[in-house]
């Protein structure tokens, strides 16, 4: 799990399926002017829609810090997806 503002989450799963979605296929799934659950900000860059939470959307930059952040934690396992 990776935090965000406000206790905001997001988990390992849900992390791999935006990362793929957002980073390596280009596929944005978050509406127009849509703001960031982590990061709290209205965000014009693509965002994946969390698809088990509809009020859920994370921005490509939050996602990409967040994969940071887990590839980082050795004890995670995480491993960004490939394209």
């Amino acid at each position: 799990m990776v935090e965000g503002h406000q206790g905001s989450l997001i988990c390992g799963k849900c992390l791999t399926v935006a990362y793929a979605e957002i980073v390596n296929q280009a596929k944005p799934s978050a509406p127009e002017g849509y703001t960031c659950i982590m990061c709290l900000e209205e965000r014009p860059d693509p965002g994946w829609r969390s698809p088990l939470h509809d009020e859920a959307m994370i921005c490509a930059r939050c996602i990409r810090q967040a994969a940071g952040a887990l590839v980082k934690d050795k004890d995670s396992g995480w491993k960004k997806p490939g394209a």
